[in-house]
């Protein structure tokens, strides 16, 4: 009988106090975070005396049959989720896109990165409240929203700072659940896929989302994985003139998986010298750009990508490099890239363009623009005709 009372005592705490930092689970009624059979049977018992409602029982059943439920996120972290997500902040845009993938609804999403009103494509997300970036996130904000769970970055920030165990440290005890996720590397970007469906409990939507995902990376990898390297054409990847990733393998996972080689692959540093450049010879050269949102631009405008490629094509150093002498040069704007402002999910996308560049005979079937559009449409849920807006790579292979 006390038990019982205890119960319906902890649903009105619940009810006029939701925002308490320690949220206690329904039906847990010896403070473990779980719903035991015997409590789940109290719970029952609560029910048939009209002591608690229906919702709450089948709340209490739902926590007792799928929770306590443990999962490693991208920082190699074991997580414990006791309960379903009811509320997600996000500290980078690549998380905010990739629930949107897997159908999480606007109404869950209760906070967002700083500047997200310069993303054309994110415009229902511009009257939430900003938790700053992913490498300087706004603590007392996220403790004042009081997520249910928080979504970062699992890796240090430009600088090389290491801000996750800040984090974990400010926000401990609070009840907030932390949980890093990159959402940008093709090399785990299907697990994490696969593991927020799992959190949120949205198990068919990402595996659709993540079927459509790994068949557009599969489409290129099943024809490339086989070339050998003398087949493989050479590739020189810059942001800016002889401007590199600090991470040189952010830029040769793409363009190795596209079939080719990255000419800058085991260097370190942000940049190479023209000399390295004329040395190497690429075949192909990518130049990105990112100085603006190239989702909101008229599909034919194309003057500032032109530029860029032109700037390259008359720089007289590179005059006799073959990606140059044969007008192999390629600009993609950042949301086909892995990294760089503006970047997000579609680096699958980038992937399929990359592939036709590189070998457009092997893949003279593949059309990354219908692939693009089919993303923007039926898993981003987006109103986007790319016959009318985005101008994101030029010249289009």
């Amino acid at each position: 009988m006390y038990r019982s009372i205890a119960l319906v005592i902890l649903l009105a705490i619940l009810t006029c106090f939701p925002g308490l930092a320690f949220d206690p689970i329904p039906g847990d009624l010896d403070g473990d975070m779980q719903v035991s059979a015997d409590e789940l049977r109290i719970a029952e018992e609560s029910f048939t005396k009209g002591e608690i409602s229906s919702d709450a029982l089948a709340e209490i059943r739902h926590i007792h049959d799928r929770y306590p439920l443990s999962i490693v996120d991208s920082a190699g972290r074991n997580v414990t989720f006791y309960r379903p997500i009811r509320s997600i902040a996000c500290t980078v845009s690549h998380q905010l896109e990739t629930l949107r993938s897997i159908g999480i609804p606007r109404a869950m999403v209760v906070a967002v990165p700083s500047d997200i009103e310069k993303y054309s494509i994110f415009q229902e997300y511009h009257d939430l409240p900003q938790i700053g970036h992913f490498y300087e996130p706004d603590l007392e904000q996220i403790i004042r929203i009081h997520p249910d769970l928080l979504l970062v970055h699992p890796g240090p920030g430009p600088t090389g700072q290491n801000y996750l165990q800040t984090v974990l440290d400010r926000l401990n005890g609070t009840g907030i659940t932390v949980f890093c996720l990159a959402c940008s590397r093709p090399d785990s970007y299907s697990e994490e896929i696969e593991k927020l469906g799992r959190i949120l409990e949205r198990g068919n939507e990402s595996a659709s989302f993540r079927a459509f995902y790994e068949g557009v990376l599969g489409s290129v990898i099943g024809r490339t994985e086989g070339i050998p390297d003398e087949e493989r054409p050479k590739v020189y990847v810059e942001y800016g003139p002889y401007r590199v990733s600090n991470n040189p393998i952010l830029d040769a996972m793409p363009v190795e998986m596209a079939g080719g080689r990255s000419i800058i692959t085991g260097r370190t540093g942000g940049e190479v010298s023209p000399e390295t450049v004329i040395v190497e010879d690429p075949d192909v050269i990518i130049r990105l750009v990112y100085d603006e949102d190239y989702d909101a631009k008229d599909a034919k405008d194309i003057s500032k990508l032109k530029f860029a490629r032109d700037e390259i094509l008359e720089r007289p150093e590179l005059q006799n490099v073959t990606a140059v002498r044969n007008g192999r040069v390629f600009v993609m704007a950042s949301p086909f890239w892995t990294y760089l402002p503006y970047s997000g999910c579609r680096h699958f996308i980038g992937l399929a363009y990359l592939a036709k560049i590189l070998h457009p005979d092997t893949f003279a079937d593949m059309d990354p623009r219908a692939v693009h559009q089919r993303y923007l449409t039926e898993f981003q849920h987006l109103d986007y005709d790319l016959n009318k807006r985005g101008a994101l790579i030029y010249p289009e292979p």
